[in-house]
């Protein structure tokens, strides 16, 4: 090699892991860990020669090309001009027979290019920010290499965006920092870091344009700096959703009985999960709730326990007798709002079929902006102990507390959240919160034909022709 390379401290001490030990690179900004992927790649190429074949990805063909000129002036200054540098294909040819390459991972159309193809080691930088993991899943079948070259993955990552809640799951809640465990078989080490960990950086000056990126999101503004994924609570519930204040016990002590005025609130997912809540609306009289309140009592949630994102594609037979169940279990109705879908059957949608087997859903009101306001406030509320209409969420509704406190803000559209997160169970709670300001001071709800009373203030029984929106006064 033509030049000394100096990793700093944190550097060093990821390269003193275990090479058969796959890496989460997982912490604040700045804290160097793309340029210690990078290193880790260098280390390898040099030892291993002819054999090596490391491959890096990120998630957009701009983000790729940043870290390309990043990997060609680390690579430049170990072998000088030794290296050809293929812009066109994004790979490196190096002196000693080895080949990098970089490229982007954002659909199939992208997987494809790696498809039948073997790489020894696979660097996944900014994980977090990729829409959908299983691309990467895929690309583990890529790890292939001759016999005594350690076949590794290695993941960057910062708080915040979209695989946030699925990294917190799988990965940071389940290890203290740089102690290995296993996950699908595989051995892994988390290795944090914070811009403290990085020498290189003006510290002041780099936090004022963290600070500028985050907005108003003091939240994740912390979790940047110090890379604690456990306060990140997400750039739009930021502040507002606290479990130590709205996480209400699992054992529920209060009988359910008519003046709850429970009901369902379901966001439809084969695919991806569905989830169902039990909702209650207070009486105002019993327990700590202000009158007209919305406790989330119970949860159904087809998810995978591996991945937020991804459903376990039950029918809806099988979605309506758990639905029941969980409703039997408290004695709660089983009628409320739910996502409507076609192509069940020749001439089904699914509130139809759910209908018939017993579980009675109308259209939820899906205006975002003020389903996600009206839930804000809520939350607000409860936690001001202002008196007025809080909200608050049982220990039973794991997937609500798995996800909703990390769903992200949408750069696009600040007011809305980021939907290529895990944003199932938000939906349904703003169903289930926009069904409650609708009945809130009303009398009845009534449509033409048969007179239906709206659920929340007393409804003995929906009509059965009823899959549509209610017009109230």
């Amino acid at each position: 090699m033509s030049s000394i390379i100096a990793p700093t401290p944190y550097q060093s001490t990821v390269l003193s892991v275990p090479e058969n030990w796959n890496l989460l690179m997982a912490g604040g900004r700045g804290g160097g860990k793309s340029t210690g992927a990078l290193l880790l790649v260098l280390r390898h190429v040099e030892k291993y020669g002819e054999d090596a074949r490391p491959l890096i990805i990120r998630e957009t063909h701009k983000a790729t090309q940043e870290l390309e000129e990043q990997l060609d002036g680390l690579l430049t200054t170990a072998y000088g001009k030794g290296i050809r540098h293929n812009r066109a294909e994004h790979t490196f040819r190096l002196p000693n027979g080895a080949i990098v390459e970089c490229g982007q991972l954002d659909g199939p159309n992208a997987y494809k290019k790696y498809q039948g193809r073997s790489f020894t080691l696979l660097i996944i930088d900014e994980f977090g920010l990729l829409a959908d993991r299983r691309w990467v899943d895929l690309l583990k079948s890529n790890l292939r290499g001759a016999e005594g070259i350690p076949l590794r993955e290695v993941r960057t990552a910062n708080p915040g965006g979209p695989l946030h809640a699925l990294i917190h799951q799988n990965f940071i809640a389940r290890q203290l920092a740089w102690h290995p465990y296993e996950l699908d078989g595989e051995t892994w080490v988390n290795c944090p870091s914070t811009l403290i960990d990085n020498p290189h950086l003006d510290h002041e000056d780099y936090k004022r344009r963290l600070r500028a990126a985050c907005g108003n999101d003091d939240e994740l503004f912390r979790a940047w700096i110090n890379g604690d994924w456990n306060i990140a609570r997400g750039a739009f519930f930021g502040g507002t959703l606290d479990e130590k204040v709205h996480m209400l016990p699992a054992a529920w002590p209060y009988p359910i009985t008519k003046e709850w005025r429970s009901y369902l609130a379901m966001d439809w997912g084969s695919s991806a999960p569905s989830v169902t809540y039990v909702c209650l609306k207070a009486p105002g009289d019993i327990g700590p709730f202000p009158r007209n309140s919305l406790i989330l009592l119970d949860e159904l949630a087809t998810v995978d326990p591996n991945d937020p994102n991804e459903g376990l594609r039950w029918p809806p037979g099988k979605l309506a007798e758990a639905i029941l169940e969980m409703c039997g279990r408290w004695g709660a109705n089983t009628y409320g709002v739910g996502d409507d879908a076609a192509g069940l059957g020749p001439q089904d949608t699914l509130l139809h079929v759910m209908y018939e087997l017993g579980v009675n859903l109308r259209r939820p009101q899906k205006q975002r902006v003020a389903g996600w306001a009206t839930m804000r406030q809520l939350l607000h509320n409860a936690k001001e102990r202002n008196g007025r209409p809080g909200m608050w969420i049982t220990a039973r509704c794991k997937y609500f507390w798995q996800t909703v406190p990390f769903i992200q803000r949408d750069p696009d559209r600040p007011e809305d959240v980021l939907t290529t997160g895990p944003d199932h169970a938000a939906d349904a709670a703003r169903y289930g919160a926009m069904e409650l300001q609708a009945a809130v001071g009303l009398n009845n709800a009534v449509k033409d034909g048969p007179r239906l009373i709206h659920p929340l203030l007393g409804l003995d029984a929906y009509s059965s022709t009823d899959f549509g929106p209610l017009r109230y006064r």
